[in-house]
């Protein structure tokens, strides 16, 4: 696989103290099916952090979600700004979302953050 396609180690948030950072110092953004916090510390590069509760469904609608999420922060990585960490909750909405829909909505969430910042 092409290295610069890949989703690694180093652009996911693991711990627990780096979801809380964004959550109580980042913006928060709504949409239809997904709730995305987003902050910007430029000393790192852009990461991605999941949160997929029991309401979304099912462990196998769970991880479809989160397959796609990931795949759309995998396609878009270099469109992001330098160090946008993000974490994105998702809504029992975007279950039943195709792969379209979800690059589509959260394109528009994040282009209304980057218009203000």
């Amino acid at each position: 696989m092409c290295e610069r396609l890949r989703f690694l180690r180093t652009q996911r948030l693991t711990a627990r103290h780096e979801y809380d950072l964004v959550f109580s110092k980042g913006e928060k953004l709504w949409g239809r099916s997904y709730i995305c916090y987003v902050l910007l510390d430029p000393s790192r590069e852009a990461r991605l952090g999941l949160v997929v509760s029991r309401k979304v469904g099912n462990a196998v609608v769970r991880n479809r979600v989160k397959r796609r999420l990931r795949e759309f922060f995998r396609l878009n990585y270099f469109r992001l700004q330098p160090g946008m960490q993000l974490v994105i909750i998702a809504r029992a909405s975007g279950a039943c979302q195709s792969s379209v829909a979800c690059a589509s909505e959260l394109n528009a969430t994040l282009k209304r953050f980057l218009r203000h910042v």
